[in-house]
Order: C-alpha cells, then sequence, then structure tokens
C-alpha cells in the first residue's frame, strides 16, 4: 500500500519554450478513460442539492429565531405550513444539513477540466530542466494540444 507521503509517478512534459503551444501525446485518449470512470452530472445534482439544502436550513433557522416563543392554531384548521416549520425547525435543519453535505459528496466527485487533469496526471518540466512552480497559465486548444505559458 502507498503511504500518503508518496506522491504518484506523474508523466513528464518538458516544455521547449516558457511561453508557446505544446502537444502532450495521449492525453485525450487519458482524459477520455477519466470521464467515462465519473458519474455523469455529479457537479449538477451536487449543486442542486447544495443550494436546496442550504435553502431549507436557513428557512428552518429564520423560522427558529425570528419566529413566536409560543405557537397557537385553531384546533379545526390545524397550523398552517409554516407553524409547522416553526414547531419541527430542529429536525427540518438537520434534513437540510444532510442535504447540504449530501450535495457536497456529489458536487466532490465532478469531473476535472481538461486544464485540471493536465495538472494533476502531468509533471511540467521548464526549459532549463527545473520542474514548474511558479505561476503556470494553460488553455486547452484541442485534441492533444495546449497553450502553456510560464511565469517565473
Amino acid at each position: 500500500m502507498q503511504s500518503e507521503s508518496e506522491e504518484l509517478d506523474k508523466i513528464e512534459v518538458r516544455l521547449k519554450s516558457s511561453s508557446g503551444d505544446c502537444c502532450i501525446p495521449g492525453f485525450s485518449a487519458g482524459y477520455a478513460v477519466y470521464i467515462d470512470g465519473r458519474e455523469k452530472n455529479a457537479g449538477c445534482k451536487g449543486a442542486f442539492l447544495l443550494v436546496t439544502g442550504l435553502a431549507i436550513a436557513a428557512l428552518a433557522v429564520g423560522a427558529l429565531i425570528f419566529g413566536p416563543s409560543t405557537i397557537s392554531y385553531y384546533r379545526s384548521t390545524g397550523p398552517s405550513w409554516f407553524q409547522y416549520i416553526q414547531m419541527y425547525a430542529a429536525p427540518i435543519i438537520a434534513v437540510g444539513g444532510a442535504l447540504f453535505t449530501l450535495g457536497g459528496h456529489l458536487y466532490s466527485k465532478r469531473a476535472m477540466g481538461r486544464e485540471e487533469f493536465l495538472l494533476e496526471i502531468y509533471q511540467l518540466i521548464a526549459p532549463d530542466g527545473q520542474l514548474v512552480s511558479g505561476v503556470v497559465r494553460i488553455r486547452y486548444l484541442g485534441g492533444d494540444n495546449f497553450n502553456i505559458e510560464i511565469d517565473y
């Protein structure tokens, strides 16, 4: 088993200049395999659950803070929708928090963009032979081609 201090072996990409276009053979095939292994629409589903859970929890917290200390209603008509929220604010906050947590978990499983994937899998080597440690601007051009600019 691999320890936490060990880093996965990254594929080295030697850049010819500090600014310009670069072809990385096999990138698009590797990225396609990565995308096939990810859950479809995980980012959208996660973001929806994040927003929904936050809204539900915020509504219940608001009802708990700004609502009256006693709730009265007619026995014949029963409590209104907002009075139910006031009566059961704590469980509703828990449900909102659970949805928020589930949404965060799903959102974290979204697929990386091509630029992020490049930085995660590949190790960029500057023209002088040193590892790139400064600011890197990467723009995907299509296929296996990128525009890479390095600021030292």
